[in-house]
């Protein structure tokens, strides 16, 4: 370690307050003692009542920052330590205490050295043995962390991977995992074996929160000179896509879009599955083609252009295309399109609603024109709240309809990828609609307040128990949702491995229910309260980390089945039910 300054100060007394820099450097320490603070004050870094005081750790090439902006005045001579500050709020002072552990590889096993920890505003970096410590800590409460370039700190997109600990917690010695990141990687090239450069190529994850299961971003990058790509990705199931591309230059044609898995028909459920710390290769193959110019018309455009058109092929690939408006007439214009076969989707906007044509086009060897699209409004479909109160629920609200997130979820694969969820909108006479176009959707929606969603219908079609098949022109019908406030509650104490911990909770119903699942999160102490929960009987399992599957698929409990439990609330009742939270490490990276 070098210090860099006339004062070498100890690092474990540095009171470091939330602001944090990370840039590539070297491997070097640095203590800013009073002298530099006023330089870089008088050069007009610093506010002027201001000195700097902090180190920069380094961490296999990231260079961090913890600084603390203190007045003059306030800086004595040795430590920078304030008495008041507090690494969690609200947490208490109590006799000081060692925090000690080892990070391991969650894979393997091994100990991960120079692993950066975070014990709330403290840092330190682990050894060759992977170990940390922490000297002299004085709070009750801490906010746990670890990071180190090429590992994750969870497996889940949304979980950053922080353990919250109490005094109990940390006088043991603590395991901390880093799971090493899954590498995709692969090549890009034309049927015939030609390199393509410069071709976007991303993962897409598949993902299920409590609204239920969407396509994630999971990461991007371009093919290079050779073809090939490299995405580092969390453990997990996973679609490789390639985007449409108009034009490519080392080819002067157009490269088709693909997807692996292919999706077929009879099954659009294949994924990749990854582990941590393994690489899988993948060739893709893109089809190739020159385009041809195709002219579409659109009676009755009033000045209106195409929002957006796609034309999804035989194969069931999309291709998003470009459009080109004719003589500044916004009810013509030209697309280009490969030789082939697509069923073409035009979306625009009126006053009264988005708009909606559908057609079939066959591209020969050569422009072709004539094409004609009908433009009908995209259907809305009224939804109508039914309040259905218990005796004594004069006091509760009735909720309003965005108050109870109701959605629909399309069943058929997004062309894009993307979050295929349709929200309640609101007309300007205060009703509310869904504006859905064409397909097959199931409806998804949540408790608010004491309130719950207690059935859901569209004509005779039950919504809690079958999908909603929206067909063109369809209006009128309206989607009655009966919400009710007989509720009960369910309490209990969560344990991870014979201590209580706060742990992720999650309640599975097993009758029809608009909300897939119900999440909540234990207290330190480990206790957990599900108020206001809709009856019915309920599968319950607890995990230390963020788990996030299809929890209605038996297979996805299967391997934790000696966790899960089973139990029945009816309203008014207010059962306890403990729980045996499934360990990280008993969680397949």
């Amino acid at each position: 370690m070098n210090l860099v300054g006339d004062t070498a100060l100890s690092l474990t007394n540095i009171s470091m307050r939330r602001l944090t820099l990370c840039r590539p450097h070297s491997e070097v320490w640095f203590v800013f003692p009073d002298r530099i603070g006023r330089r870089l004050q008088r050069s007009g870094l610093l506010l002027p009542s201001l000195v700097f005081a902090g180190f920069w750790v380094v961490a296999d090439g990231f260079l961090c920052a913890q600084i603390e902006m203190i007045p003059y005045g306030q800086i004595g001579s040795g430590s920078l330590n304030s008495s008041s500050s507090s690494g969690t709020p609200g947490a208490t002072t109590v006799a000081p205490s060692t925090v000690q552990g080892q990070v391991i590889n969650a894979s393997t096993g091994a100990p991960v050295p120079r692993a950066l920890v975070r014990l709330n505003t403290r840092a330190v970096l682990t050894d060759h043995d992977g170990k940390f410590r922490f000297d002299q800590n004085t709070e009750s409460s801490a906010n746990v962390i670890v990071t180190k370039p090429g590992f994750w700190a969870s497996t889940e997109m949304q979980d950053p991977g922080n353990l919250f600990l109490q005094s109990a917690q940390m006088g043991v010695p603590l395991e901390l995992r880093l799971y090493p990141e899954a590498v995709l990687t692969g090549t890009v090239a034309a049927p015939d074996g030609t390199p393509l450069s410069r071709v976007a190529v991303s993962a897409v994850r598949s993902f299920y929160d409590v609204t239920g299961h969407r396509w994630l971003n999971a990461g991007q990058t371009q093919t290079d000179s050779h073809g090939n790509f490299r995405l580092p990705v969390q453990a997990g199931e996973y679609r490789l896509e390639t985007r449409y591309m108009p034009m490519d230059r080392t080819i002067d044609q157009a490269v088709l879009p693909v997807t692996l898995p292919a999706e077929t028909s009879s099954n659009t459920s294949q994924v990749i599955r990854v582990h941590s710390g393994e690489e899988q290769h993948f060739e893709l193959r893109p089809g190739v083609s020159q385009t041809h110019t195709v002219t579409l018309t659109a009676p009755s455009a009033d000045g209106r252009g195409f929002a957006r058109i796609s034309a999804r092929s035989s194969d069931g690939s999309t291709l998003q295309v470009n459009q080109q408006t004719v003589g500044g007439d916004a009810g013509t214009t030209k697309i280009q399109l490969p030789q082939g076969t697509y069923a073409l989707t035009a979306m625009r906007n009126n006053p009264e609603g988005p708009e909606q044509a559908e057609a079939t086009v066959t591209v020969p060897d050569h422009d072709i024109s004539g094409v004609v699209l009908q433009f009908s409004p995209v259907p809305s479909i009224p939804v109508e709240l039914i309040v259905q109160p218990s005796s004594d629920s004069d006091a509760n609200q009735p909720p309003q309809v965005p108050q109870l997130g109701l959605t629909l979820e399309s069943n058929q694969p997004d062309p894009e990828r993307g979050d295929q969820t349709i929200r309640v909108t609101t007309r300007r006479d205060q009703s509310f609609v869904f504006t859905a176009p064409p397909g097959s959707y199931h409806l998804e929606g949540r408790n608010t307040g004491v309130w719950y969603v207690k059935s859901a219908s569209y004509g005779d079609s039950d919504l809690l128990r079958q999908d909603l098949v929206v067909v063109p022109g369809a209006a009128g019908t309206p989607i009655r949702v009966t919400v009710s406030d007989q509720t009960g509650s369910l309490t209990g104490t969560v344990s991870l491995n014979g201590s209580p911990g706060a742990c992720w909770v999650y309640l599975i119903p097993t009758g029809p229910s608009a909300q897939s699942v119900i999440q909540l999160r234990s207290g330190s102490s480990g206790s957990y309260t599900a108020a206001h929960l809709p009856p019915g009987s309920y599968q319950a399992v607890a995990f230390e980390q963020r788990h996030s599957v299809n929890f209605r698929d038996a297979t996805s409990l299967a391997p934790f089945s000696t966790h899960v439990q089973t139990v029945t609330v009816n309203a008014g009742d207010k059962p306890t039910l403990n729980l045996n939270a499934v360990p990280v490490a008993e969680v397949a990276p």
